[in-house]
């Protein structure tokens, strides 16, 4: 098992040249869109603006009033809405889990790579949720200039067990 660990960032500037530096490796793409999700949470529009980064270019649309210059298409922006409606599914892929009520050190977000395959011109990675009983795949490609981009993540979006708390109160 390999393990990623970043801290939370809140600014798209930074977000941006520190995804620049870390995007050789595919599993730091994947933990820089866990970290744009966790901004769902506090600002829908920089998360948006932070995943059109990470992802294909055929997942967005142009957007001149993005700091990118891009806003998520259709399908893309759809996982916002799911990690807004539930901000513990991207919690649990960061530290978060039902017995700890999906908290999070923001200093010390840590994913854990579980199994790594070739999948076509790409890879496909599985990556360990605290909520869920198996591990979700991520697919990325590595594009023209040598940077890993997400191509199918939507099994990210997808929910997690109720907290312990949660599951008492009925």
């Amino acid at each position: 098992m390999t393990k990623v660990t970043k801290k939370m960032i809140t600014s798209f500037s930074k977000f941006k040249s520190e995804w620049e530096n870390d995007a050789d490796k595919p599993e730091n793409t994947i933990m820089y869109y866990l970290i744009a999700a966790l901004n769902v949470e506090k600002d829908p529009d920089l998360a948006d603006a932070m995943m059109t980064i990470v992802v294909s270019k055929k997942d967005t649309i142009e957007d001149s009033g993005s700091p990118s210059g891009l806003k998520l298409g259709r399908s893309a922006k759809y996982f916002i809405g799911q990690f807004k409606q539930n901000k513990n599914i991207a919690r649990s892929y960061v530290g978060g889990t039902p017995q700890n009520g999906y908290k999070i050190n923001n200093d010390q977000l840590t994913m854990n790579v579980t199994k790594k395959q070739e999948h076509g011109k790409g890879l496909k990675i599985f990556i360990d949720s605290g909520g869920k009983d198996m591990d979700t795949p991520v697919q990325l490609a590595l594009n023209s200039s040598g940077q890993w981009k997400l191509t199918e993540y939507s099994s990210i979006c997808t929910g997690v067990r109720k907290t312990v708390e949660e599951e008492g109160d009925f």
